[in-house]
């Protein structure tokens, strides 16, 4: 069974270090993780995008509040371009 769906779904933060986590990135001791480490977090983003029926949106955060650069979710560059809105593309 598939579990609940929602009409849309929400996943905020998707960046690297929070999608997939900093314990899976650092999962192999030197930073580049392990692909189960990877894979365990590539299915979890998968449960959570697979809980909406009609609309996903996804967001990152560009900068982090201390100022530094924040990186995009490797996982979004995996989401064919035919599928996906940009936010620009709303307004």
């Amino acid at each position: 069974s598939k579990g609940l769906e929602w009409p849309t779904v929400l996943v905020v933060r998707m960046n690297e270090g929070e999608c997939p986590s900093s314990a899976a990135l650092t999962a192999d001791g030197g930073g580049g993780g392990t692909d189960e480490a990877l894979e365990d977090e590539r299915r979890l983003a998968y449960v959570a995008f697979s809980r909406a029926k009609a609309r996903l949106i996804l967001s990152f955060v560009a900068t982090e509040p201390s100022g530094a650069p924040a990186t995009p979710s490797r996982f979004l560059g995996e989401i064919p371009a035919a599928l996906t809105v940009r936010d620009s593309q709303l307004r």
